[in-house]
């Protein structure tokens, strides 16, 4: 046999060498995905962590900066028009009927959608007794409705102004999305517990969600932007919430965490960081 013969057939694999390298592959894959896997989800909720914290100080220096709270957040509640008073919550929906969610809340625990309810917090004045004077002694003038239309833009779907009551006409009422009280309410009760431990709501208060979306007056003031969950694609509303707490008496609201579209407080996101690390890189 020539010398160059032996050499090609040396430079070749065989069969068996081929299949014996792509089983090494797929064992190393079956390994090494996983991990991958959960080394995304670990910055995803890094990232998700630190903007819940960044935001809550964000919104605390614009009231020390402006004596208020920043207006035009997005009150996660659908309506058909500027002005008008919203329909509901800004639940998850299917409009296509193709199986999946294009506009709302994400469909997702632990469930924001389903902790959340449109309730009536004051109405004809700004008298004390009624949750709405809480409200606009901290500034809120004017929120965001959502625009259930804006399919796959759920991110800035807060197009439509609606003003709190100024207080002039009988009759006037202002709804907002807020976190049901009701012990059954389990997705409720996770926020609640997460934000207030134990003793949960107090007698006479309510806790009232806000979107600190795009329209938001604290952005170029305290903030440059209002951040989306990691790998949020529109198809879900992904910008973080701010929850107020207000009050009967009709003293100031105030701030009492924020939480990201899903429900997640900042320890529930922190834990979930945690779990999500390779054992070896676990503490505790």
């Amino acid at each position: 046999m020539s010398k160059s013969k032996t050499a090609r057939r040396r430079n070749e694999f065989t069969l068996v060498e081929l299949v014996l390298v792509v089983t090494i592959i797929a064992v190393l894959a079956g390994f090494l995905i996983p991990q991958i896997s959960q080394i995304g989800r670990s910055t995803d909720m890094a990232a998700s962590a630190k903007c819940q914290g960044d935001i809550a100080k964000d919104v605390q220096l614009y009231f020390v900066l402006q004596k208020r709270y920043p207006m035009y957040m997005d009150s996660l509640l659908v309506a058909t028009a500027s002005y008008t008073d919203p329909t509901g919550v800004y639940t998850p929906n299917d409009s296509d009927g193709d199986g999946e969610q294009d506009t709302g809340l994400p469909d997702s625990g632990p469930h924001l959608d389903r902790a959340l309810v449109m309730e009536d917090i004051g109405t004809t004045s700004y008298g004390t007794g009624t949750y709405l004077r809480s409200l606009a002694r901290s500034g809120f003038e004017c929120v965001m409705n959502h625009d259930r239309s804006k399919v796959g833009d759920s991110n800035n779907s807060g197009v439509f102004y609606y003003e709190l009551p100024n207080g002039k006409s009988a009759g006037q009422t202002f709804y907002a999305a807020t976190v049901d009280p009701d012990p059954s309410n389990s997705d409720a009760q996770k926020i609640i517990k997460g934000l207030l431990g134990p003793r949960g709501i107090p007698t006479g208060a309510k806790l009232v969600a806000f979107g600190y979306g795009p329209s938001n007056s604290a952005l170029g003031t305290t903030s440059l932007q209002a951040p989306v969950y990691p790998g949020c694609d529109g198809y879900y509303y992904g910008h973080y919430v701010a929850i107020f707490m207000v009050y009967s008496t009709g003293e100031r609201a105030s701030l009492v965490g924020v939480i990201d579209s899903y429900g997640r407080f900042l320890n529930y996101t922190i834990d979930q960081y945690n779990e999500s690390l390779p054992n070896g890189a676990r503490r505790g």
